[in-house]
């Protein structure tokens, strides 16, 4: 999903308060692809906003490549 989308899921005030968010690590990076705008994930955003307020996420965390389960 694209920031404002984002950061309307992740109920914050702005795009700029969700991006400040993103930069301090408390939710996570977009994907980047070339021509394309960032995009998040829903699920790693469900899993970070459980993480912020306490919460068991349901699922397995995700990962986008093999590099990141070594």
């Amino acid at each position: 999903m694209r920031a404002e989308t984002a950061a309307a899921f992740a109920d914050e005030p702005s795009v700029d308060a969700f991006l400040a968010k993103v930069d301090r690590g408390l939710y996570p990076s977009p994907r980047r692809q070339p021509g394309c705008l960032p995009k998040w994930h829903r699920g790693k955003l469900e899993h970070a906003i459980a993480h912020l307020h306490g919460l068991v996420s349901a699922g397995p965390q995700l990962v986008e490549s093999l590099e990141d389960l070594i």
